[in-house]
């Protein structure tokens, strides 16, 4: 990303690299109350520090890097707000690529 100067390939790459940062998301449908995304929230956040958790998953070897709900909230809608051009770009970059 450093490497680009135009500002639309950077958009497109950022588009293209976003579910790097996220990877599996968990998500709830429009409409949820705020209290209760705010307590899945705290519930996650909780469950990702927990020693026997993270334990666990270094037991069967699993990498652990969580991303709060907040800022996967504001990625999502930043990607989704990104202009038809930047969506076509990107598709050409991924179709480019061998």
């Amino acid at each position: 990303m450093d490497l680009v100067d135009d500002p639309r390939q950077a958009a497109a790459l950022k588009l293209i690299i976003a579910r790097q940062n996220i990877a599996r998301p968990f998500a709830a449908p429009p409409g949820v109350p705020k209290e209760r995304i705010a307590a899945l929230r705290l519930a996650f956040d909780a469950t990702m520090r927990d020693p026997e958790f993270l334990a666990e998953a270094k037991r069967l070897d699993l990498e652990v890097r969580p991303v709060a709900g907040a800022q996967v909230q504001a990625l999502l809608a930043e990607l989704y707000a990104s202009p038809p051009e930047v969506v076509r770009m990107a598709t050409e970059m991924i179709r480019e690529t061998p």
